[in-house]
């Protein structure tokens, strides 16, 4: 078949039965259910805690002493990028990895359905130490 000479109605029809054939699953990044996500963790994550403990163990940010209102708008932006790139560049990767975006002691991740459309769940922590090894095979 060459298509070169199918008009540009018959290429439009060609197109929808292809992708009849090869549905592509719907990728739900709704900034809705994402936000209201977001919004539960910001209003119920222990930011006093994380600004007392970084304020006084002298932890700054850009040369400031830490504030909670930096805090929350950087973990606002965190847990953001993390489901944006779960759905997105990382969507080949194993569903059940999830995509981590960390920075300056808060450390975000999002987490996906099987089918990969969807952020099923966001976690936000403060770690101040953490450490790991591993045997190799």
């Amino acid at each position: 078949m060459n298509i070169e000479n199918l008009t540009s109605q018959e290429v439009e029809q060609l197109q929808m039965l292809l992708n009849k054939l090869n549905p592509q699953p719907v990728i739900d990044a709704s900034p809705d259910y994402i936000d209201e996500m977001i919004v539960e963790i910001l209003d119920e994550f222990d930011f006093n805690t994380v600004e007392s403990t970084m304020n006084r163990l002298g932890w700054k940010w850009w040369g400031e002493n830490v504030t909670i209102n930096m805090l929350k708008h950087e973990a606002r932006r965190l847990l953001r990028g993390a489901a944006k790139d779960r759905l997105g560049i990382h969507k080949d990767e194993h569903w059940e990895i999830p995509m981590t975006h960390n920075t300056g002691g808060l450390h975000a991740q999002a987490f996906c359905n099987k089918d990969k459309t969807k952020i099923i769940a966001l976690n936000l922590k403060f770690v101040l130490t953490e450490w790991d090894s591993e045997i190799e095979d």
